[in-house]
């Protein structure tokens, strides 16, 4: 270009001595932005066990928690349960549409008779098909530890009130298949052992174990200096860039604000 020519302001901004700059911004920032996401998933992670720390709890027999004819309780929800009766293999049903390591199955549910005389629906498991053969219902005493879960009453429609299958676990769908009296909540069976040391009878054999859907909430401040962390990071990338800009437009470009009137 002529050597008169005016410098163009991107070609200046760009020019080799500025590199250094650039570079040192794009790494402070991306530095900010990497480790506020460290300290948002850390933030996650502590919630995520804070919430699954009940499942944790020392077992503790069922009607301790929750009645026969008691609503469930808020208190309950995911709390290691001992149940034991006698299963009812021949109201066993199947819930749709549940996911287990990205395919599609059905929850294998068979209830148990306790000694009150109500029965608690109990998930066995997981399988692909609810015509899977090679899975056999238990019969006889039941015995084992369950976590526990409210009723899912979403409302969802069952097609077929005949069939096997039903949309949700829903101790509301459950009722016009029973001949007795069901709990408000269910259980998902685990392979814990008793607090009694006794012989379980899970019903677990050839399923695969399910993971509860529903959790309490993890205490407000949880981790919260964690997430506070996340936001002071964010914060320090966004001035490095405000700083960046503002050497940009004043010390490399020259447009410096005008002074005001004195």
């Amino acid at each position: 270009m002529p050597p008169d020519a005016p410098v163009l302001p991107a070609r200046r901004a760009l020019a080799p001595r500025y590199w250094g700059a650039h570079l040192l911004m794009l790494v402070a920032v991306l530095a900010c932005v990497l480790l506020g996401r460290w300290q948002l998933g850390v933030w996650h992670d502590h919630r995520s066990d804070n919430s699954a720390a009940v499942t944790r709890e020392t077992p503790v027999p069922l009607d301790d928690v929750l009645g026969k004819d008691a609503a469930f309780p808020a208190s309950g929800v995911g709390r290691p349960v001992v149940v034991q009766g006698r299963w009812d293999p021949g109201d066993t049903v199947y819930v749709a549409d549940r996911t287990q390591g990205g395919r599609t199955g059905f929850w294998v549910v068979t209830p148990v008779t306790t000694a009150s005389g109500s029965a608690i629906p109990v998930v066995r498991g997981w399988v692909t098909s609810a015509t899977d053969t090679g899975v056999a219902n238990p019969r006889g005493p039941a015995s084992l530890v369950g976590l526990l879960q409210p009723s899912e009453d979403t409302g969802a429609p069952d097609n077929d009130t005949h069939d096997d299958v039903i949309p949700e676990m829903s101790v509301t769908d459950l009722l016009p298949r029973a001949s007795y009296d069901l709990y408000s909540g269910y259980v998902v069976a685990t392979d814990r052992a008793l607090p009694s040391g006794g012989t379980q009878v899970t019903g677990m054999a050839g399923l695969a174990p399910v993971t509860v859907e529903h959790l309490p909430g993890a205490d407000a401040s949880t981790a919260l200096r964690n997430l506070l962390y996340a936001l002071q990071w964010w914060i320090f990338g966004a001035f490095a860039i405000f700083m960046w800009w503002r050497w940009l437009q004043e010390d490399v470009l020259g447009r410096r604000p005008s002074p005001g009137p004195r």
